[in-house]
């Protein structure tokens, strides 16, 4: 009898030691498992505050672009644009701009330049590749580093690649010669969409494409505003050097200095001989004259690019928009960085 007791105690004690051995197994497991999910729930967590703050960062660059569109709106001179105009570079109203609980600036760097803006950029300062001349076009690609032959050759290119019809001008190139190459495509045979679509044009090198790429625009009117216009772009409008300085000592007044309150302005591109008889030689005048009879040439702009930068209270809650507005305030461009 005693050593069936003592059986049955060992038993006892056996199976006690292997039931709290399960209840601790049990309890690492459900440790474990609710570490997890709590894990989950603070990723889960941290996810959503970061979405929110993008979201939140969106939401005040989206009133960043309505505060810049209000801006344009209130351009008492909307059919003549110039660099001293208060959408073109005024700190006081883009540099550092609260709006509910972050704060934004809006910036824009001149093509080929450093210094930034504080401020708009329109696209009628550059060259238009769907309305630029031949010869403009020729010119912006020797300004660029090609050598003649090569410019003329990537200018009849261009002009292939934007006209409805698949004869080829001499050295351009059509259809057949881009449906040859190893990925082969098709020519546009219509209007550049983006400015981009150069780099599937015969002749343009990415080298080349970067060299372009600030001086040159698929948007707008079409017609380059005379009072915004780069330096080169001008230069590609075949003006002499004498004429190029005169041109824009015209623009920047009695200061000598571009984007000021006594800049002055051509208020249409019909009034060239009796604005620039003074500071632009006569070969130059003729050039320019020509060109604005051909209606390339204009005094207003209509599509602005800009670069939006927001930040919330927190400082990890920061966002960069590249955007393109139409004076209007429609957006065709918005690019979250």
């Amino acid at each position: 009898m005693r050593l069936l007791l003592r059986t049955l105690n060992i038993e006892h004690r056996t199976k006690t030691g292997s039931v709290l051995l399960y209840v601790v197994w049990a309890i690492a497991l459900l440790s474990l498992f609710a570490a997890s999910i709590g894990s989950q729930a603070l990723f889960s967590l941290g996810l959503t505050e970061r979405l929110t703050d993008q979201l939140r960062a969106a939401f005040l660059a989206r009133g960043a672009a309505h505060y810049a569109a209000l801006t344009l709106a209130q351009d008492d001179t909307s059919s003549v644009d110039g660099l001293s105009d208060a959408w073109a570079n005024s700190p006081g109203r883009f540099q550092d701009r609260p709006l509910g609980e972050g704060r934004f600036r809006v910036v824009s760097q001149e093509p080929g330049g450093e210094a930034l803006r504080y401020g708009l950029l329109d696209e009628e300062r550059r060259i238009n590749l769907n309305t630029a001349p031949a010869d403009v076009l020729q010119r912006l690609v020797e300004l660029a580093g090609l050598q003649e032959d090569e410019a003329v050759g990537v200018a009849a290119a261009i002009e292939d690649w934007r006209d409805e019809d698949d004869r080829e001008r001499p050295h351009g190139a059509e259809g057949l010669h881009y449906r040859s190459l190893p990925n082969g495509y098709d020519c546009q045979d219509g209007p550049f969409e983006h400015p981009e679509e150069l780099l599937l044009v015969r002749g343009v090198t990415p080298e080349l494409y970067r060299r372009l790429e600030p001086h040159v625009t698929a948007y707008g009117s079409g017609r380059l505003n005379l009072n915004t216009a780069t330096p080169l772009a001008l230069s590609s409008l075949g003006m002499s050097r004498m004429g190029l300085d005169g041109f824009l000592a015209y623009r920047a007044g009695e200061d000598g200095r571009e984007g000021t309150g006594d800049d002055r302005r051509l208020v249409s591109a019909s009034q060239l001989s009796s604005e620039l008889g003074l500071f632009v030689p006569a070969e130059d005048l003729a050039r320019l004259t020509a060109l604005a009879d051909a209606g390339f040439l204009g005094a207003g702009s209509s599509v602005f690019r800009m670069t939006i930068e927001t930040r919330l209270t927190r400082p990890t809650s920061q966002m960069t928009v590249e955007c393109l507005m139409q004076r209007d305030g429609t957006i065709g461009v918005w690019e979250e960085r």
